[in-house]
């Protein structure tokens, strides 16, 4: 009887892997993840101190404490034309890490009177290890892709302009 019994467990064990090692076809029960979709929410133009306007972009903006979290995170990219503005309160020393952030960012530090006034560049992609600090209190941050800072000859002292829509 424990040899029958023992046949037909190691038998239902079988049956059990087989149906759990399946190839599942249907595509309906798979589940994707979208990319979040560049949403713009307004526009900056970056003004050299001459006043000479350098571009103007698309932005979208991190106004709250989850957006600023979720950031850029789950993106593969900006187009060349967008930036994500965040929007503090008020000036303080500000930094951020590049954990789970799949691309090359520059960080734009801003103050309260629209004046860039110091710049991360070229960040290394998913690093949670370099903290990247303002150089003197900001309250905006414009991150757009890494290297157009200096494509764009953005320098600190040159200013930014931006209303939403």
């Amino acid at each position: 009887m424990k040899l029958r019994n023992a046949a037909y467990i190691s038998l239902f064990s079988l049956l059990i892997a087989g149906v759990s090692c399946k190839e599942n076809t249907n595509t309906d029960s798979i589940i994707s993840i979208e990319k979040p979709a560049f949403n713009k929410e307004g526009e900056l133009t970056l003004i050299k101190a001459s006043g000479q306007v350098i571009r103007t972009i698309d932005i979208e903006v991190a106004d709250t404490a989850y957006e600023q979290e979720v950031d850029l995170k789950n993106r593969d990219r900006l187009k060349s034309h967008q930036g994500v503005l965040f929007l503090y309160p008020q000036e303080e020393l500000r930094g951020y890490y590049m954990t789970d952030i799949r691309f090359p960012l520059d960080l734009i530090h801003i103050n309260a009177s629209n004046e860039i006034i110091s710049f991360s560049e070229n960040t290394t992609p998913l690093d949670d290890k370099t903290f990247l600090p303002s150089q003197v209190p900001s309250q905006l941050v414009l991150k757009i892709n890494g290297g157009l800072s200096e494509e764009w000859v953005i320098e600190v002292g040159d200013r930014v302009e931006w209303k939403l829509l």
